[in-house]
């Protein structure tokens, strides 16, 4: 299966940015898509996510492909929180302590913290669904309004 280095997916509002190394997906930059265009040639994995961008920000519940994620440098523990992450249904979220406890550590809820601000890939293991006790929390990258449009997108808060 080709897979070029770098790859950009550009759907209606928002741009995927794809780092390829070995096979496997080492970073996903989920950025607004600012008139940009997608790479000219995509992988096949490359327009499975576009198609899935694209039907997502019309706002259907898309399975997004089995991507190979670069996990293998992570912590067990940021393993074990973004695997109980991917676990967090569509139109939902969790707060960082609940997080932590499907995580198998109840008292991480600030570990938890970390490994959201430090997540490679956006959108797909769905940081933007995991929010403060007392409200919607902080979203590392784009900023609290690009978490505000996706939970939006999910029909969690109102769209903006």
């Amino acid at each position: 299966m080709f897979l070029p280095e770098i790859e950009q997916i550009v759907g209606t509002r928002l741009r995927l940015i794809l780092n390829w190394q070995e096979g496997k997906l080492v970073e996903l930059s989920l950025l607004w898509a600012n008139g940009e265009n997608s790479t000219e040639e995509l992988s096949d994995i490359g327009k499975q996510l576009r198609d899935c961008l694209l039907r997502y920000e019309l706002g259907e519940h898309v399975q997004w492909p089995d991507l190979p994620f670069a996990l293998e440098k992570m912590t067990p523990f940021g393993q074990n929180v973004l695997t109980a992450l991917m676990q967090v249904p569509y139109g939902e979220t969790v707060s960082y302590g609940e997080l932590a406890a499907l995580a198998g550590s109840p008292n991480a809820a600030r570990g938890v913290g970390q490994v959201m601000a430090r997540n490679r890939w956006p959108l797909i293991i769905p940081c933007h669904r995991v929010v403060a006790a007392s409200g919607l929390g902080g979203f590392s990258g784009q900023g609290v309004s690009m978490k505000r449009y996706l939970l939006g997108i999910e029909g969690v808060l109102s769209r903006t």
